[in-house]
């Protein structure tokens, strides 16, 4: 009898932190997460995706002809802060166009096809994205797989109207880093369009963790940063990230400087 209880309450114990653990922090379910936001595109068919991300020094060029400039840049500071923090990787701002790498731009839902003339290209070759997305990102590469320029252009107005204007800042920037696919199997997430994330969640503190991890490279493709996915994961555990993601996420975060 007293046998019969001690394996009763260690199966309960067992079975209790089993339950505690939540869905994004199951190894295969990030790894999962990563190939679809890391090695997918939106609004472009990749028949062999190939892993993207920086391996240099950041340079922002903030512009706005549109609504409270001072404010517009206070808060793309805090969150690009918030992202070298998490990556790494150094990002600064640069008040001359030919120092930038990043373009990011405020304007007007009427100013958007004139802004994407300037900064991206012509708008016809990005017309779907023109068409359903509330805000824009845009990236190149060079042939090592390495993201050398990226523009953001948000229509101020237009975000503000549906309640995203926080979520472009965020989401956009965020996916210039090398994770440029939205998915809705990817929760919670500001990488997924119906969910309700406005700021990074604890998912998407590891799927930045993971992108920069050294075990990673430019330039793999899905098979090889599968095989090499249980190095980041045992990264990610050893460093306690997994299990302190929920807290980690939030230091240095816009959600914790704007108190919400």
């Amino acid at each position: 009898m007293i046998r019969f209880r001690s394996f009763w309450l260690l199966t309960f114990f067992l079975s209790s932190f089993a339950l505690s653990e939540e869905r994004w922090q199951n190894d295969a379910y990030i790894q999962d997460s990563f190939i679809k936001i890391a090695l997918e595109r939106e609004y472009k068919e990749t028949k062999y995706p190939k892993l993207i991300r920086w391996n240099k020094p950041i340079k922002l060029f903030f512009e706005s002809d549109s609504g409270d400039a001072s404010l517009q840049k206070e808060l793309l500071s805090v969150h690009a802060q918030h992202l070298a923090h998490i990556t790494g990787l150094s990002i600064d701002f640069t008040n001359d166009p030919k120092q930038a790498n990043i373009f990011v731009i405020f304007t007007t839902y009427d100013n958007v096809e004139n802004k994407v003339r300037q900064y991206i290209g012509d708008p016809e070759k990005i017309r779907a994205a023109l068409n359903e997305a509330i805000c824009l990102g845009n990236f190149s590469r060079n042939g090592k797989y390495e993201i050398t320029k990226g523009s953001i252009i948000i229509p101020v107005d237009y975000a503000r109207r549906k309640a995203r204007f926080l979520d472009c800042i965020v989401e956009e920037i965020t996916q210039l880093l090398g994770l440029p696919n939205d998915s809705n199997d990817v929760f919670p997430s500001v990488f997924n369009d119906v969910s309700v994330d406005t700021y990074l969640s604890p998912l998407d503190y590891l799927l930045l963790k993971a992108l920069y991890s050294t075990h990673l490279k430019p330039g793999m493709d899905v098979a090889q940063t599968k095989a090499a996915f249980p190095k980041v994961l045992a990264e990610l555990h050893a460093n306690k990230d997994i299990e302190n993601a929920a807290q980690r996420v939030q230091k240095y975060s816009l959600k914790t400087y704007l108190g919400d």
